[in-house]
């Protein structure tokens, strides 16, 4: 294989730049998908509720918050906006307070009335007094927020979809200055694709430009920098290609791949530039670090693509593609590195390195955490308990929603003024008008606001929404509802894409980290077959990046982190990259042992190369993710700093304590 890379490294190089040049055409058609129905479908729940919850897909959330209070004038106004969306072709119905109709039960019979009557003004004037005393969730108290629940239809296209909304919010801007709060899926949708593309160009811009200062820093070689950053972005096509080719487009998850693909490449780009026995026949160079440093590299290649290939056994459709998308990456960018330092080495670029992290350096970092190594253990022992302790899966709506950005606000919004954004659908079957009122009114004890109650034969459906207060607590309501149902006699569901998300996303984030622990077990076992079966590697090759981890996970918990589907996979991620350093350490210790090389000497020479190729590595790594702390992903913020402080810790771990496993463990 060495011989191969090393004589066809032009024919290689050529075929790598004719297949990006088709990623690219390919990418012409690219598009984001964000698939929430797919959380639907993994669901056991009766199929008509499925529907029905699917069908959740299609309301929209307008609020409208009026320059002063609610009055005649603009009653009048909204009503006459509101009468062109129910003749609009693409609105199948608008709940306002305007068609809210309440019973008046202190009559004989109780009689149904229209809350607003905009007859005239006197009549408005009392409407505002039935407004007060049945306290409708259309408006809020002070009388200056308004919403209205938009069921959409025939909205078969993006394009149709953004032109809707912007419509919407021309209209309602007509009747308020104020900015217009429109929230659903449909809009989450949209917002999100345009986001990610824009999100995706300008992290690679702003990572591609740190991770260049970085990398010419301790490298000097402007030649040597181009080469890695062109197999970075050569890498980055090809990912998105293969997704575009398999799946037709990139999932939302997939932002993350230029992150991954970075660290990747710049962790085994860093290795193999790691001389220090050059020599004048090119091929003896390219063979030598190959067998010595190659191995390694393909090895961690190995086991970050096992830590990935165990997202393909869940259930969970995106990140399945996930999984198989990043694998096969992983290996095509192995392809390109090996192919990039073979040409490196025969343009005579390593010559031109020079070492800018000396050994005076990496021994005053030792003298550092050295005469403290005691409180340095105890402090990682703290942390990792705290960290295991600590774990709480919950799950939240907008857990992929950074607060800071705009689509955040909006839901909160709607959160604050008008019971919540999650929506529920409960099917009644047979039950009479004063068992749905109870129902209601059971609800409404509940938090959880009703808009709207169909009767259709023996079957009421009510629609409603709660606020997003996860998965657990939602658990909770659920309970005390069917409790409370368990004393009528008719037969009782629940359903909405609310309760579908809670129902699904927990077990999911369980499946991603059952399928994350044995990923970290087979890579423990790896180490012990390739090592003659020394049960000893599964100990040492575990602890150096377990630790770190849980550390994280213990610093997280002081700031009230939790698991949830949309982070839980960030550390089987987090692993799989963190993994790299301690195999590069432990493959160059046993390397050297198996050369029949003392404990000491072979301690010596990982502190004299490899480690030098270790921080350099993880420095470039932890300053090229800063721009994915700005994100408005939450899953891309937290990636970066998960990364960061799991790999700060790490580095710290392999450099002062992985030394004294090795001693004690492998002799």
């Amino acid at each position: 294989m060495i011989k191969y890379f090393w004589k066809y490294r032009y024919l290689n190089f050529i075929l790598i730049i004719f297949g990006c040049i088709l990623s690219l055409y390919n990418l012409q058609s690219f598009k984001v998908y964000f698939d929430s129905e797919r959380i639907i479908e993994l669901s056991n729940v009766d199929k008509d509720i499925i529907e029905k919850s699917i069908d959740d897909s299609n309301l929209l959330l307008l609020g409208v918050k009026l320059d002063e209070e609610f009055s005649y004038v603009s009653a009048k106004s909204i009503k006459d906006v509101i009468d062109q969306l129910d003749s609009n072709y693409y609105v199948k119905s608008v709940k306002s307070i305007f068609n809210e109709r309440v019973l008046l039960s202190e009559s004989f019979i109780p009689i149904p009335i229209k809350l607003v009557d905009l007859k005239s003004a006197d009549n408005f004037n009392n409407s505002l007094n039935n407004i007060k005393n049945f306290k409708s969730h259309f408006i809020s108290k002070d009388l200056k927020n308004l919403l209205f629940v938009i069921k959409c239809k025939n909205l078969v296209d993006e394009e149709l979809k953004i032109d809707f909304i912007n419509d919407l919010e021309i209209k309602f801007s007509n009747i308020s200055r104020s900015n217009i709060n429109v929230t659903g899926q449909i809009k989450s949708e949209i917002y999100m694709k345009q986001k990610i593309l824009n999100e995706i160009i300008i992290f690679i811009i702003f990572s591609v430009l740190l991770c260049s200062i970085m990398l010419w820093y301790f490298i000097r070689s402007i030649k040597l920098v181009f080469a890695c950053v062109s197999s970075i972005i050569l890498s980055i096509c090809y990912s998105f290609s293969i997704s575009n080719f398999l799946f037709g487009g990139i999932e939302l998850i997939m932002i993350i791949i230029p992150a991954i693909i970075f660290i990747i490449t710049i962790s085994d780009f860093m290795h193999l530039l790691n001389h220090k026995h050059l020599t004048s026949n090119k091929y003896k160079l390219f063979n030598y670090q190959l067998l010595n440093i190659g191995k390694p590299v393909f090895l961690t290649s190995l086991t970050t693509a096992i830590g990935f290939l165990s997202f393909t056994f869940g259930s969970f459709e995106p990140l399945m593609r996930f999984g198989v998308v990043t694998t096969l990456s992983i290996f095509i960018c192995l392809f390109i590195i090996v192919t990039s330092y073979a040409l490196v080495i025969d343009l005579n670029l390593i010559s031109r390195v020079k070492e800018k992290l000396t050994i005076k350096t990496l021994e005053f970092i030792f003298k550092a955490f050295d005469h403290n190594k005691k409180i340095v253990v105890s402090l990682f022992l703290f942390l990792s308990v705290v960290g295991i302790l600590s774990i709480n899966i919950d799950n939240f709506l907008t857990d992929e929603i950074n607060p800071k950005s705009e689509l955040y606000k909006e839901i909160n919004y709607f959160e604050k003024n008008f019971g919540g954004i999650k929506p529920l659908s409960f099917s009644l079957v047979n039950s009479d008008k004063s068992s749905t009122r109870d129902f209601t009114e059971f609800l409404a004890s509940k938090k959880t606001t009703t808009d709207i109650v169909f009767e259709r034969k023996d079957t009421t459906l009510v629609k409603a929404r709660i606020n997003d207060i996860g998965a657990v607590e939602s658990k909770k309501l659920y309970n005390a509802i069917n409790d409370f149902t368990d004393n009528y006699k008719y037969d009782f569901s629940i359903g909405g894409v609310g309760y579908l998300f809670d129902q699904i996303s927990n077990e999911l984030t369980y499946e991603v980290l059952t399928g994350l622990l044995l990923a970290i077990v087979l890579i423990g076992f790896i180490f012990v077959v390739i090592n003659d079966f020394n049960l000893r590697y599964l100990f040492v090759s575990l602890i150096p990046n377990l630790v770190p981890m849980l550390s994280c996970l213990g610093v997280l918990s002081f700031f009230g982190f939790y698991l949830s589907l949309s982070n839980a996979f960030i550390f089987a991620i987090v692993f799989g990259l963190i993994v790299d350093d301690s195999i590069h350490i432990i493959s160059a210790y046993s390397i050297n042992r198996k050369s029949k090389h003392s404990i000491i000497q072979s301690i010596t020479y990982c502190y004299d190369n490899t480690f030098h190729a270790v921080i350099k590595t993880t420095l470039i790594i932890i300053v090229t993710l800063i721009p994915l702390l700005f994100s408005e992903f939450k899953s891309i913020s937290q990636l970066a700093y998960i990364t960061m402080i799991s790999a700060l810790f790490a580095l710290i771990f392999d450099l002062l304590i992985l030394p004294i496993l090795l001693k004690k463990f492998i002799k």
